[in-house]
């Protein structure tokens, strides 16, 4: 209340699928935020959700999955965000956003939810991403002992006695397995060596870490301080000890809320022959609230800020204290005082303190008194965070003037990258006569960074055609870095919207005369946008001026002279036309002789069709076949449910080994939700083989005598793993961080 003291009034929660326990109530509580853009954030920890205000429950009602969401504290209107963390939500001095869950200490968000949410047609990525240097599930030291509990656990799941994930290798601890409350120090209490450094706490490990944070182009990385490598910020002996969540408070200091409960786990992670010995209530009635400050800490005089007048509360958001400069901006946004506009006006013109101007700017936003002379004054001062606030609120004008669209230009080319991604964003939602042209401009000079195609495909929108028109006339960009990727993403996006005048205009850049493979790679994009909305090239090709390039894709995929990376695109395009025209094609490429990254193409684009002869065709040419192609019939084979029959089939009578299977192929046929698969599953594969995983074990246990060789390790992970798990700086993160895997030890 400006007092340093909560006032929670009214919360609805539904739809927590097993009603509402302390643990969902406690975990949305501490994750408020008051946010730059004058809403209440909160976060949801993942659960399926449905949030509603009490005021206007049948119009507010939001479902929310794998998102976070915000309010207006006026209207009570409310939104989803882009988030999704488990315990803990985060902003630095900036308004960066930061989130957490158990196995993934610290997560940085990368986009609004509302930018996205305006152009559904581009291939968006995960909105978070994890920054660590060491993982996401990184080393831990604690200090406390295993519990007992914990330790049997984690045995009986190596040795299949129970089911569960077998985290750490196989190790008890010693790494994060219950991150909570992500929140980055913005007081001025601590050294300022401290300031914009995160703080997570390892509930389950009974201490509290630190990560420096440093820049990574648009991205950011976190890493161990020096001093803290091989030791906790915080860590206590005592196993009841819970670290769930931290805040910047008004003294300055960090501030940490213990939960202080015996176990912490989830009911349903507990196997019930542990449970029964274990008093999961014990600790409900207890917690604890530690303040850390340096020694011969003195502590300030309690704040008054509710009691402020308007002057010392403009005053206040320049103070170096986070907690003064938030609690004045919802103090100022709520008591709508407009003797205010003035004062923070001048902040912004005047003031030495670039977050007292950034924070300014952002109040006059809630006040409705922001002019475009002064978004244009504030989208040229000297700091990047004024700079990048100013470009944001640019969306909240009803037009652009000249002055504030020549500023727009100029801030796409600005010297720092978070403003130049901020304004590729923003020229999506404003309205701007050159968008093509300036979009174009920007993804020249910006397309090898992912986030920045990203964020300028999200804006091109409806005018993602001209965008590709003006790009594919030029012959050096898709030869950059980024180049080739950002017209197929745009291709894929008209593909997507089917607007009638953009597919003619795609298609007439498309079509020519001299077909080259550039073109195959665009309307394989093209094919896949028109396939979302259940269209297909030879649908929208009314006139069949594809039937050349179709033609050309045919010959061209069996032409052994021609590169690899034509014939691929060209294997690729045959699955856009029909399958008795590509049949003859693909059977060709599977025999011996083709490599085997043409006849996984091969395969992968067979499967593209419905048709029911595309099974017998891949189990006819099973004996032919090396163990890796076998891999990829089956994965085609088992996404139909009447190839699953034709497969079960094939096993029955003997025409397919079942060791070709998979151990999870097997159980996903045995839990078919066929009954009629599931039956024929369970006659011709048999029941399940409860010993089959101790037989695993003990039979790869001799790896941990043998010496590993680096170099030949990382040329498998480029072939293999690359495509799903990154590794300094190299691959992408699908899966786990493989810099996680190898802190799990080598069990």
């Amino acid at each position: 209340n400006g007092d340093g003291v909560a006032d929670v009034r009214r919360v609805v929660f539904t739809g927590f699928g097993h009603g509402v326990d302390r643990l969902n109530v406690q975990q949305l509580l501490n994750s408020f935020q008051w946010g730059l853009d004058n809403r209440i954030h909160g976060a949801l920890g993942g659960t399926p959700t449905t949030v509603s205000s009490p005021e206007h429950p049948e119009r507010s009602a939001l479902e929310l999955r794998g998102r976070d969401f915000s309010f207006d504290p006026r209207t009570l209107e409310i939104r989803a965000e882009s988030g999704g963390g488990q315990h803990g939500l985060s902003f630095d001095n900036t308004g960066r956003k930061f989130v957490c869950s158990n196995s993934s200490h610290l997560r940085l968000v990368m986009f609004e939810d509302r930018y996205v949410a305006r152009n559904p047609d581009v291939n968006a990525p995960p909105a978070s991403v994890e920054i660590p240097v060491d993982g996401g599930a990184a080393t831990v030291y604690r200090i406390s002992p295993d519990e007992p509990w914990r330790v049997i656990r984690t045995a009986w799941r190596v040795a299949g006695k129970v089911p569960g994930p077998i985290e750490g290798g196989g190790r008890a601890s010693g790494y994060f397995t219950g991150a909570t409350g992500a929140t980055i120090y913005r007081g001025n209490a601590l050294p300022t060596d401290f300031l914009g450094d995160a703080f997570i706490g390892d509930a389950g490990g009974n201490l509290v870490h630190r990560k420096k944070i440093r820049a990574d182009g648009v991205s950011l990385e976190a890493e161990r301080p020096s001093d803290e490598q091989n030791v906790e910020f915080l860590a206590s002996t005592d196993t009841w000890f819970r670290p769930v969540q931290f805040a910047n408070a008004p003294d300055g200091g960090l501030y940490v809320l213990d939960m202080y409960r015996e176990t912490i786990e989830h009911p349903w992670s507990l196997p019930e022959s542990l449970k029964k010995h274990l008093d999961l209530n014990s600790g409900n009635d207890m917690g604890r609230i530690y303040r850390v400050v340096p020694v011969g800490f003195k502590q300030p005089a309690s704040p008054r800020l509710s009691k402020a007048t308007t002057r010392e509360l403009v005053e206040n958001l320049a103070r170096s204290n986070g907690w003064h400069r938030d609690t004045a901006a919802r103090l100022l946004f709520e008591r709508l005082d407009k003797s205010a506009v003035p004062l923070l006006v001048a902040m912004v013109r005047e003031s030495r303190s670039s977050l007292g101007r950034m924070h300014a700017l952002c109040v006059l936003a809630g006040l409705h008194e922001l002019s475009e002379s002064l978004l244009v004054t504030a989208a040229g001062d000297l700091d990047p965070a004024v700079r990048r606030q100013a470009t944001r609120l640019l969306e909240t004008l009803d037009t652009l003037g000249p002055a504030a669209r020549g500023k727009l230009e100029e801030l796409l080319r600005d010297k720092d990258p978070m403003v130049r991604y901020q304004a590729a964003f923003t020229i999506g939602v404003v309205s701007h006569p050159h968008r093509a042209r300036l979009l174009a401009d920007f993804l020249r000079l910006e397309s090898g960074d992912p986030w920045m195609r990203f964020a300028a495909l999200v804006s091109a929108g409806s005018e993602a055609g001209s965008v590709f028109g003006i790009l594919s006339k030029d012959a050096s960009f898709a030869q950059q870095p980024g180049g080739r990727e950002t017209l197929s993403q745009l291709a894929l996006a008209v593909g997507a919207r089917t607007d009638p005048t953009e597919l003619e205009m795609l298609l007439a850049n498309l079509v020519s005369s001299s077909m080259a493979s550039s073109e195959f790679t665009y309307l394989n994009a093209l094919g896949d946008g028109l396939q979302r909305s259940g269209k297909s090239l030879v649908q929208i090709d009314r006139a069949h001026r594809l039937e050349p390039v179709f033609a050309l894709a045919l010959k061209s995929a069996i032409d052994s002279r021609q590169p690899e990376t034509v014939r691929l695109q060209a294997v690729q395009l045959l699955g856009q036309a029909s399958w008795a025209g590509a049949k003859d094609a693909l059977t060709a490429l599977l025999k011996p002789g083709e490599s085997e990254t043409l006849q996984r193409a091969a395969v992968t684009t067979g499967g593209r069709f419905a048709d029911p002869g595309v099974a017998t065709w891949l189990l006819d040419g099973w004996g032919s076949l090396t163990p890796g192609i076998r891999d990829e019939v089956l994965a085609v084979l088992l996404r139909r449910p009447e190839r699953c029959r034709a497969l079960l089939t094939a096993i029955g009578a003997g025409r397919i080994a079942p060791s070709a299977l998979s151990t999870a192929q097997v159980t996903a046929l045995r839990q078919h939700r066929d009954a009629a698969i599931r039956a024929v599953a369970v006659n011709v594969l048999g029941e399940r083989n409860a010993g089959a995983r101790v037989e695993v074990v003990a039979k790869f246990q001799p790896a941990l005598t043998l010496k590993g060789m680096a170099d030949s390790g990382k040329v498998i992970y480029l072939q293999r793993c690359a495509s799903c798990h990154r590794l300094a700086k190299q691959g992408y993160a699908v899966g786990p961080d493989l810099e996680t895997v190898a802190a799990s030890g080598a069990e």
